[in-house]
C-alpha cells in the first residue's frame, strides 16, 4: 500500500470492517479528529461518518450500483488539510457478500498557507458554513459555492476571532457530475477475492 492510497472495507451493511495500514497518516495530514481514526472507525457503520443528506444518497446508490454488478469510472474529489489542496479520485469494487473495497487515490496536490477554518483546534463559534463534501468549495449565498479563500475573504471570517462550525453538503456542480458518473454504471464488476486488496 502506497502513502497516497488510502482503502477501506465496508460490509453488507455498510459497516467499516478493515482499514489499510496508511489510515493513521491521512488522518494525521488532515488533522482529522479523533473519532475518525482507525480505532474509531472500524466496526461501525458509515454512515456514523457521513452526515449530509446528499452524501449519503451519492454513497448509498454507487453501493446499490456496485453490488448489483456494476461499476464506473473513478470519481473525482478534494480532501484537503489546513495547509495543503489535495485532489483525489475515489474508486469502489465489489467483493464477496456484498462486501465493497473503497479506494481513494491522491492525483495532485498544491501547498498553500495554513487556513484556521480547516484546523481541527482552532476556536469555533455556533455558526454553521457548508463546505462541499466533494470539491471543498464554501457556500458563501444560497446558490453561489466559492473556493475556501475566496469565501474567507468574502465574508470577511479573516478578521473573526472565532471560525464558524463546518458542516458538508455537496454544491450543484458536484452533484451533477457525480450523477453523470453514476449514469456510466453499465460495465459488469467482476468480483474480486476477499485477500486482494
Amino acid at each position: 500500500m502506497t502513502e497516497d492510497t488510502l482503502v477501506y472495507r465496508i460490509d453488507g451493511a455498510d459497516i467499516i470492517v478493515s482499514v489499510s495500514d496508511n489510515w493513521h497518516v491521512f488522518a494525521d495530514d488532515n488533522a482529522w479528529a479523533g473519532d475518525v481514526r482507525s480505532e474509531s472507525v472500524v466496526g461501525h457503520r458509515l454512515w456514523d461518518f457521513i452526515q449530509d443528506l446528499e452524501t449519503r444518497h451519492l454513497y448509498q446508490e454507487v453501493f446499490h450500483r456496485v453490488r448489483a454488478g456494476k461499476s464506473c469510472q473513478p470519481i473525482p474529489f478534494r480532501c484537503d488539510s489546513p495547509s495543503e489542496r489535495r485532489f483525489l479520485e475515489i474508486t469502489f469494487k465489489a467483493i464477496s457478500d456484498g462486501q465493497i473495497n473503497i479506494t481513494s487515490r491522491i492525483i495532485r496536490t498544491e501547498r498553500r498557507s495554513p487556513l484556521r477554518l480547516l484546523e481541527i483546534d482552532t476556536p469555533r463559534s455556533s455558526d454553521l458554513l457548508t463546505i462541499c463534501s466533494m470539491c471543498k468549495k464554501i457556500k458563501v449565498l444560497p446558490e453561489q459555492w466559492e473556493e475556501i479563500e475566496d469565501a474567507l475573504i468574502h465574508l470577511r471570517l479573516f478578521e473573526a476571532d472565532e471560525m464558524p462550525m463546518l458542516t458538508h453538503g455537496i454544491c450543484p456542480g458536484c452533484f451533477q457530475v457525480a450523477m453523470a458518473e453514476l449514469d456510466e454504471f453499465d460495465t459488469p464488476n467482476k468480483a474480486i477475492d476477499d485477500d486482494e486488496e
